[in-house]
């Protein structure tokens, strides 16, 4: 556990006693030299070390591009810590010099043993190259590693340039040979085991047992009974952790019932138990290529929470009422039980609207499609369709780019790239969820709860798109930048001829398009939990939770908590202000494991992908260059991959190559050549980065 601290170090400590965390020379020693910064000479941020590179990064939360650090203004900075700067104009350009460290990187790392027998300890040398530091293993911290063995470690103590370190776990044996996605996640501190005493609990507490459904001595029912209402979920067809289901009615006055039921986890998880502080050090369930590393254990997340198929299962259950004009006039929130008549997939819902699939065809999950289900997919698709003409009105944000699929046979093996399906089906669930989400968030705001937030775009980033609209003659006024600022630009891009302020302009081309859509993304600030109420941009609504999958993300199991409390009339002063003290740690914990749920996802599947293009060394491809920046480019396959390449070492000959910042451009004079974005090129792919995860092409001669 964590909580918040005032000191100076700032941010987030430990309760458990470290030993680095309580040193007198925290403060001090990491301090380069004493100096009065002005405040906007100072940043704050994240360093990066670049692979095997003598430099690296400070990156700034809501700034696009880092600030470049040369080595000798890294003061002993390591990769992940948290550290001051001062911003510096070195050969006209904005560099930082780092002059303290905040906070020293936590996360552990992965690396091979080097023994010294003779002198009583070990080196140990990374699996890749971010680490600019001699680094060293008492042997009493070897916890009988041996020699060439692959291991987890941390540190235990900073000392001025050599940490140390102790081996947590020996991960792999040196006659091992396949460790490298098993490292990755070990890096990021997810953990793919759950301890097998909390198992064991938990199998000896359940065993096929829910729990009671009526007060002990009273026999007074407290849970609505939904079983007797038609219900179904729709997920993909590998999903086990059912978390969602749907009921819906429609009645004469031409409104709705909608009902969102969504697994009740907070019955099984309680608050500071073993469990819950696994699953809140976890926060979220991680779902990577050949693997899923869940948040709760399966006994809960795939058999007992989930809403499987006719067994009776425990959930809260929120009932959206939509008038005839397609409002939402009401919302209430039970704790109900559910028995669930079909388990579909969203294929299959596609289907039954496109009549492929008829009564009595035998559906995905062993039974038979029956009339009734006919009818209610056709109403929840009706209910769909008008939803989403009223949000085409509310000027809600839509994005759509593709997302990469990957095909991994039994021996896991990549053995196909391909866009991700996307079926009409899911835009279905997603409104309904996003309705449930802010349905309840509306109701339960005057109590403590978790947010869903997304800010306000910074005005410097407002400056940048102007420059960018400007380079594709698209004259647009911003005067707010706000939500129906940004969907009326959004739109004119789809549509635009009136955009062009010269006579003559080519319209936009669709790679042209998606560029403009991207880089409208890249303004927008990132989405976070939090205890404080900021409202979403992206989805123009004031309240805004997340509430529908309490069994892969924390923050929705934590607010069912609040709820369940609140209908149990047992939220009283005191828990008010155990929740006041508590939310502003889980938003921030949750948020910060988002992001690296994140980041492991993508490079889990860049390794795989640059495993299946490692065998492709030397063929041709033809692909689009979607975004330049000064050094790099960001090019897309015909699979949907998107890879950040050096460009100018791999294109052209010799010297003489410029980047154009103003029209975002790669140009050689000398060779009269030039590379543009949304340029279709042949290329043929020349190198393959297994360790950096980076593939590298060249042009055809």
């Amino acid at each position: 556990m964590y909580k918040k601290t005032d000191s100076k170090q700032g941010g987030f400590s430990p309760l458990k006693k470290k030993s680095y965390w309580n040193k007198s020379y925290w403060n001090k020693a990491f301090v380069k030299k004493p100096r009065d910064v002005a405040p906007e000479d100072t940043i704050s941020g994240i360093y990066s070390q670049m692979d095997g590179k003598e430099f690296g990064f400070v990156d700034v939360e809501g700034e696009e591009k880092g600030y470049f650090v040369i080595e000798r203004n890294r003061n002993w900075a390591f990769h992940w810590d948290e550290v001051l700067a001062e911003k510096k104009m070195f050969n006209w350009k904005i560099e930082a010099d780092i002059f303290k460290i905040e906070k020293r990187a936590t996360k552990n790392v992965v690396w091979t043993v080097q023994m010294k027998q003779w002198a009583g300890f070990a080196f140990i040398v990374p699996n890749w190259k971010m680490f600019k530091s001699d680094i060293f293993i008492p042997w009493k911290d070897l916890k009988n590693s041996e020699n060439k063995d692959i291991v987890n470690v941390e540190i235990t103590d900073f000392e001025w340039k050599n940490p140390r370190w102790r081996v947590i776990d020996i991960l792999w044996k040196k006659w091992d040979m396949w460790i490298d996605v098993n490292s990755y996640i070990a890096e990021t501190g997810f953990s793919q085991k759950f301890d097998e005493k909390l198992i064991s609990d938990l199998e000896k507490k359940y065993s096929n047992k829910t729990p009671h459904l009526t007060k002990e001595g009273q026999g007074v029912v407290w849970r609505k009974d939904f079983k007797e209402i038609f219900t179904y979920t729709i997920d993909w067809e590998d999903a086990k952790d059912l978390d969602d289901a749907i009921s819906i009615k429609k009645k004469e006055n031409g409104s709705y019932s909608l009902y969102i039921h969504i697994a009740d986890v907070a019955e099984y998880v309680e608050e500071n138990s073993s469990l819950d502080k696994e699953a809140i050090r976890r926060a979220t369930s991680v779902y990577l290529a050949d693997r899923v590393i869940p948040m709760l254990p399966e006994i809960l997340s795939n058999n007992l929470c989930s809403l499987n198929i006719w067994s009776d299962k425990l959930c809260l259950t929120c009932e959206a009422t939509i008038d005839k004009n397609w409002n939402l006039v009401q919302s209430d929130v039970y704790e109900g039980t559910i028995r669930s008549n079909f388990r579909l997939t969203y294929k299959e819902v596609d289907e039954i609207n496109s009549w492929e699939i008829k009564v009595w065809d035998e559906l995905f999950c062993g039974l038979k499609c029956s009339e009734e289900l006919l009818e209610n997919i056709a109403l929840a698709e009706e209910l769909k369709t008008k939803i989403t003409n009223q949000k085409n009105e509310s000027w809600v944000l839509n994005f759509d780019f593709p997302e990469t699929k990957l095909i991994l046979n039994e021996k896991k093996e990549l053995i196909e790239i391909k866009e991700y399906p996307r079926y009409n089906s899911n835009k279905m669930i997603e409104e309904f969820m996003v309705m449930a989400n802010e349905a309840v968030s509306r109701k339960f705001a005057q109590f403590p709860f978790l947010y869903r937030i997304h800010e306000k775009p910074l005005e410097e980033s407002r400056e940048k798109l102007i420059v960018l609209l400007n380079l594709f003659s698209i004259d647009f006024k911003f005067k707010n930048f706000d939500t129906k600022e940004v969907w009326d630009l959004l739109n004119l891009i789809n549509h635009p001829q009136p955009l062009l302020n010269n006579e003559g302009s080519k319209a936009l081309t669709n790679w042209q398009i998606k560029f403009l859509e991207k880089s409208i993304l890249r303004t927008l600030s990132k989405a976070i939990y939090s205890d404080e109420n900021q409202g979403h941009f992206g989805l123009w609504v004031k309240f805004y939770s997340h509430f529908t999958s309490p069994i892969r993300r924390y923050p929705d199991l934590q607010i069912h908590r609040i709820i369940k409390e609140k209908l149990a009339e047992k939220l009283n002063t005191t828990r008010i202000v155990h929740y006041k003290n508590i939310l502003p740690w889980v938003a921030w914990n949750c948020s910060d494991q988002e992001r690296k749920a994140e980041k492991l996802e993508y490079k889990v599947r860049d390794y795989y992908i640059c495993g299946y293009y490692k065998e492709k060394i030397g063929e041709e491809f033809n692909w689009v260059i979607t975004t330049v920046l000064p050094y790099w480019v960001f090019i897309q396959l015909p699979d949907t991959s998107e890879w950040f390449l050096e460009l100018i070492p791999k294109f052209g000959a010799g010297e003489g190559w410029e980047y154009n910042e103003q029209l975002m451009r790669f140009e050689n004079k000398s060779l009269k050549k030039e590379y543009n974005l949304w340029d279709t090129l042949d290329v043929v792919l020349d190198e393959v980065d297994m360790e950096l995860l980076r593939i590298n092409f060249k042009t055809k001669k």
